[in-house]
């Protein structure tokens, strides 16, 4: 599995068969509400091509309308999926509810040659998700914006080969001496911290979650953006 990070909670998830996007933000939407992003997104609409596009939960910086539009309307054949909340939203934006899917925690979806299953999140949204996404006998973890619980760790998200978690500690999700008990707990072999970078007002230092990581013997690192990490 190839995974590259494309800012705050938004990935590209790669296999043999399929481009997976998560959460893309990249319009500058919230600047009109004075969150202005730091860095712009890794990737132009050109580079995408994405099979699927997956928001796990119906905030602008995860689902943003105009990087929605502009995807559906480019790759036609997109399966745009997410929660009841995110599906309400792609209906809103005129998107045929026959390219949609609805993510339900705990019901795998098989797309192509990967498994997708929506697990618990705990956000402002109460239908938000994190995902579990599995191919080619490789298992990964996206937690998407989370407080903490130790109902996070299952025997789904335990185990995986690698847990993408988010860190800020602010607006809805665990700071990351939070994400390092999940961590701990689950086991991974790798443990990436992510959403954070993109606004200087909801933002932390990776580092101390990446020694953290390392101290307990899950291998760790602050991922580059726009670069492919192999899993």
């Amino acid at each position: 599995m190839k995974i590259t990070w494309l800012t705050q909670g938004s990935f590209m998830f790669e296999s043999n068969e399929a481009r997976i996007l998560v959460d893309p933000y990249m319009s500058d939407c919230l600047e009109a509400k004075g969150v202005k992003r730091m860095v712009p997104y890794p990737m132009v609409y050109a580079e995408l091509k994405p099979d699927m596009l997956i928001c796990t939960h119906d905030h602008l910086d995860h689902l943003d309308p105009e990087t929605v539009e502009k995807i559906a309307a480019l790759y036609p054949d997109c399966v745009m999926a997410g929660p009841v909340s995110c599906c309400s939203h792609f209906k809103e934006l005129g998107i045929e509810e026959s390219r949609t899917q609805l993510l339900e925690k705990g019901k795998k979806v098989s797309f192509k040659d990967v498994e997708i299953t929506p697990v618990l999140a705990l956000h402002s949204d109460p239908e938000a998700v994190g995902v579990v996404i599995e191919t080619g006998g490789k298992k990964v973890y996206l937690s998407g914006d989370s407080e903490y619980d130790e109902k996070l760790v299952t025997e789904q998200t335990s185990g995986c080969d690698a847990i993408l978690i988010c860190i800020n500690g602010r607006l809805g999700n665990m700071a990351l001496e939070q994400a390092l008990e999940v961590v701990k707990a689950a086991r991974p072999v790798t443990a990436l911290p992510m959403h954070y970078g993109l606004f200087a007002e909801n933002t932390a230092d990776p580092q101390p979650f990446v020694d953290g990581c390392l101290a307990a013997g899950i291998k760790s690192y602050e991922m580059e953006l726009g670069k492919a990490n192999i899993i």
